[in-house]
């Protein structure tokens, strides 16, 4: 499964995050002038940028990519532009592939967000694709021609572009577009395929970079969907029909850390309706637990995440289920904010008595979205512990819990560290805890998770300690309202 498409990007655009607009003006110095173009008038509330789907077409690759090194920097569209000075609806157009970047652009941009020439040298071979397509209206080579000379282009692609670089798993697509004429079997992904995507997604959810799978699930989905249109055997259609339950999940996790919540939710509905749509009532609980679980660290709380905990718990049916576990320590999150001790520990017990009922493989699974270990029960109950000012019980789970975590799931050791760390303050080790708390947050990206227990964590601080030095650079880093 890759992720990002360009690990390296964060540490050539320390230059531009967080630049004053004088640092802006000095990265400017050494770029190809561009005129400045009439500034375009804002209104409304910013736009969700629309999806790109790199297999689409080698320009909607560049597309992909210039976006992908832009949200790498966290950089908007708008702050881009007024770096390289173009108007922000040519850098909306050129992502999109609705218009062609000319190859003095794609310079400015590559400097702009360091690529280290990257991005031009993706531009050079597209352009290259473009011309060599054309080229067969007018001659008319043979079929294999093309397709030799495309893929060997895209092999230079692939090439120029270095080594460890992350392409979209799609794109890579492109190379084998002869691969059924040559062999004469089909290249289109079986029902088992399809099975096999799901779990590799699943395997990566929670030790690879938030928000680096978008573009691959997007194509992914749109093969899916591609695939579902046609006719289908029912047991066939309802393993594709879990498939993209699965598959709009994951994308709806990703972009609750890259994108808008409304894009978040519409792809949560588009899981329920597949899962509903699949008659896998499991996998029904599943998805409804998962999307509450991210209302509650998105401050969705109130009538729509009370029904996602109340139709997964009826729909389990006292069935010891993963997704009745997630509901219910949900649930225990929701009751502890309202301050409902007593309620909040009964459905903690519940929580650990489904728990001890789980299949051994989901308990045993350390890795994956699929599992629920010890390490993630003790977590559990400590952050409902923590947040009800139980700090004392809550310190061995926490301990616990980061000894059994894996090395891989970094992510998870952090959030079990920024607990520990909210735990300290409570406890009137303000210094320590604020300190450990930003060591973890300065380090990695803000999750949901991560800002909603930072959030916590502020709250909880001594009125005269928010004033601190490390309390304000704490809330700096997590001041983006990611709320529904």
């Amino acid at each position: 499964m890759a992720g990002p498409l360009f690990h390296g990007a964060r540490c050539h655009v320390d230059v531009i995050v967080g630049s004053t607009k004088r640092d802006i003006q000095e990265v400017r110095r050494g770029m190809t002038y561009i005129p400045q173009r009439p500034p375009t008038l804002e209104y409304g509330m910013p736009r969700t940028p629309q999806p790109v789907n790199p297999a689409d077409s080698p320009w909607h690759l560049l597309g992909a990519t210039m976006r992908q090194w832009r949200d790498n920097a966290h950089l908007s569209q708008r702050d881009l532009a007024e770096i390289v000075h173009v108007d922000h609806t040519m850098i909306s157009a050129w992502e999109r592939a609705a218009s062609r970047p000319d190859a003095a652009s794609v310079r400015t941009i590559d400097m702009a967000l360091g690529a280290n020439g990257q991005l031009v040298a993706l531009h050079a071979l597209v352009v290259e694709i473009d011309r060599l397509r054309r080229s067969k209206l007018d001659t008319k080579p043979s079929v294999r021609n093309e397709d030799d000379v495309e893929r060997r282009t895209l092999l230079q692609l692939l090439t120029m572009m270095g080594a460890g670089v992350g392409i979209p798993a799609s794109a890579v697509d492109a190379l084998h577009v002869g691969l059924g004429r040559i062999t004469g079997q089909a290249v289109e992904n079986s029902v088992n395929d399809w099975e096999q995507i799901a779990w590799d997604y699943a395997q990566g959810m929670w030790t690879e970079p938030p928000g680096s799978r978008i573009a691959d699930l997007a194509g992914d989905i749109r093969d899916l969907d591609q695939a579902l249109t046609h006719s289908q055997p029912l047991t066939a259609r309802a393993t594709l029909l879990r498939v993209y339950a699965h598959l709009a999940a994951f994308m709806a996790l990703d972009l609750a850390e890259s994108s808008s919540p409304r894009a978040c939710w519409r792809s949560w509905r588009a899981a329920r309706l597949a899962a509903d749509a699949s008659g896998d009532l499991d996998l029904q609980v599943w998805v409804r637990a998962g999307e509450a679980s991210q209302s509650f660290y998105l401050h969705r709380l109130g009538p729509a995440t009370d029904t996602l905990i109340e139709e997964a718990v009826h729909l389990a049916d006292g069935r010891p289920c993963l997704g009745l576990a997630e509901a219910l320590k949900t649930r225990s999150r929701v009751l502890a904010t309202d301050a409902r001790t007593d309620l909040a520990h009964e459905v903690l017990n519940d929580f650990r008595d489904v728990y001890e009922r789980l299949p051994a493989l989901v308990i045993s699974d350390h890795i994956s979205v699929w599992g629920m270990p010890p390490e993630g029960v003790q977590y559990a109950e400590a952050f409902v512990l923590t947040m009800l000012g139980d700090s004392k019980a809550a310190m061995p789970l926490l301990e616990r819990a980061l000894t059994e975590c894996p090395r891989e799931k970094v992510g998870g050791r952090a959030n079990i560290g920024l607990i520990q760390a909210w735990g300290l303050v409570q406890d009137r080790d303000v210094t320590e805890g604020l300190s450990h708390a930003l060591d973890i947050t300065a380090s990695l990206p803000i999750t949901a998770a991560r800002r909603k227990i930072v959030r916590e964590l502020v709250t909880a601080l001594p009125k005269g300690a928010r004033t601190l030095p490390a309390a304000r650079e704490l809330h700096a880093l997590t001041a983006g309202d990611r709320s529904a």
